[in-house]
Parts: structure tokens; C-alpha cells; sequence
């Protein structure tokens, strides 16, 4: 009888333990990581005797380069040296609220590379997506003064 008892005390106490053992832990956190968006994207394109630099800063323009970098798909790393080509590069960077950066590196419409990492290969019907969305799309203006609109001056819908 008393073994039973004692049975169902700890099985009670027992959620309610762990229960504080987790807020405990999130509680002790300091510094949780900040959220991070994307909010200016930088293209280079690089020729043999041309350079020409655009820059994004509206959400729909950030939107289409994203959906391509997602589209691309690199597969598996390229039998050739991906640095003997330098017919057409493209460096590709993602700025991010937190001043935090990604570069993505395509070169030859046939190689990828994020942040000098491992080169990847990349279908190239694929990788010609970006000249034709780049050719839709127009360098953006930036937005200097743009703040954060104080949560109490947003119109109530």
C-alpha cells in the first residue's frame, strides 16, 4: 500500500520537475541568437573586360534572387578546376540585418560556391535563370532614412 502510494507521488512530481528543469535552462540563455533577414542583396557580374555591380532592396526583388539561389541546386563537386573559368562570374551577396554576409559564387553557369567553400556543380539551364531575372529586374534605389515604424503608430485595421 505505501509502495503505491509513494508510486504515484513521484509519477505526479515527476512532469512538474521536468517541467522546471526546462524553463530553468531557458531562463539561464543570455544572449539568444538574433533573428536575421535579408534586406539589401548586391550582384557582381564580372567578364573578361566588364564589371557591373546592382544592387536590391525592395522585398520583391529580394524575394526572386532567394526563390533562384533555392532554385539552383548544386549537386556534387566538379572533376575540373572551377577557377580556371572566368569567362562569366557572378558574386551574389546576401546582406542581412544583423551585418552579418553570404557570398555566393557562380562562374561558368556551371559551378557554385558559398562563402570560399567546397565548389559544387550546378545544372546550367538552371544557372541561366539569373541572367534572364536580372535582365527583367532593375537596380534598386537604397532606402536611406527607412526606420521601423514604433509598434503604436501602426494603423489598426
Amino acid at each position: 500500500m505505501k509502495l503505491n502510494f509513494f508510486r504515484k507521488i513521484c509519477l505526479g512530481i515527476l512532469p512538474f520537475f521536468l517541467l522546471l528543469t526546462g524553463c530553468c535552462r531557458i531562463l539561464r540563455q543570455k544572449d539568444p541568437a538574433p533573428y536575421r533577414v535579408v534586406n539589401r542583396i548586391r550582384i557582381v557580374y564580372q567578364s573578361d573586360s566588364m564589371e557591373v555591380s546592382r544592387d536590391f532592396y525592395h522585398e520583391d526583388n529580394i524575394r526572386h534572387i532567394l526563390d533562384y539561389l533555392r532554385y539552383v541546386d548544386p549537386y556534387g563537386v566538379p572533376k575540373e578546376d572551377p577557377e580556371l573559368f572566368k569567362n562569366r562570374i557572378f558574386y551574389i551577396t546576401l546582406l542581412y540585418t544583423d551585418g552579418s554576409e553570404h557570398v555566393y559564387e557562380q562562374r561558368d553557369d556551371r559551378f557554385l560556391r558559398i562563402d570560399s567553400g567546397k565548389w559544387m556543380r550546378i545544372e546550367s539551364q538552371k544557372a541561366l535563370y539569373l541572367s534572364g531575372l536580372l535582365a527583367m529586374m532593375t537596380s534598386d534605389e537604397p532606402i536611406a532614412d527607412a526606420q521601423p515604424i514604433p509598434p503604436l503608430a501602426r494603423p489598426y485595421l
